[in-house]
């Protein structure tokens, strides 16, 4: 996949200030969603490109087996969906994918015989090991030109819009 550079805001959007007043509050907070927006798809393209070429593991692969391999003993069917903010109707197909392969391993809850308790397997954590081999020098190139300090403020304002849209999310 190859990436250019986006062409300016504002070469393309001349009718953006009949929308939002220039220097207001909902300008800045307009801008800075739809860089996140993109900055994620960027990032997702990116990550998942990457990643497929030397695996052949998808995005959603990968990154329930990254939630896996972090976790500590089992993990709910529920609990995992949460955690990868994702509906567990769409995650059951990945984790049917991933027990047909030998990379987790599923049991009935013994307290709950309607859900399923997932582990990672030895294999999905040799799997996990690759593809972390892959992207943290990607991420490290990404990022390089930020500061400790800048990196531990970007994931605090990431969080707490992440907290707010759980918020949100859930109360509807």
């Amino acid at each position: 996949m190859t990436f250019r550079r986006e062409t300016s805001f504002e070469e393309w959007a001349k009718r953006f200030h009949e929308q939002y007043e220039e220097g207001s509050r909902l300008e800045k907070e307009f801008k800075l969603t739809r860089k996140l927006v993109l900055t994620a798809r960027r990032w997702t393209s990116f990550t998942d490109d990457l990643v497929r070429k030397r695996t052949q593991h998808a995005r959603a692969r990968w990154q329930t087996l990254s939630a896996l391999t972090f976790s500590e003993g089992t993990v709910g069917t529920l609990e995992l969906a949460r955690r990868l903010a994702v509906r567990w109707p769409t995650l059951i197909r990945v984790l049917n994918e991933l027990e047909r392969e030998g990379l987790i391993h599923r049991e009935p809850d013994e307290t709950d015989r309607r859900m399923r308790l997932i582990t990672i397997t030895p294999e999905g954590r040799r799997v996990m090991g690759r593809v972390r081999d892959i992207l943290d020098p990607a991420r490290s190139r990404v990022l390089a030109k930020f500061s400790d300090e800048d990196l531990v403020t970007a994931e605090r304002v990431l969080d707490e819009i992440f907290t707010h849209l759980a918020a949100e999310f859930d109360g509807s």
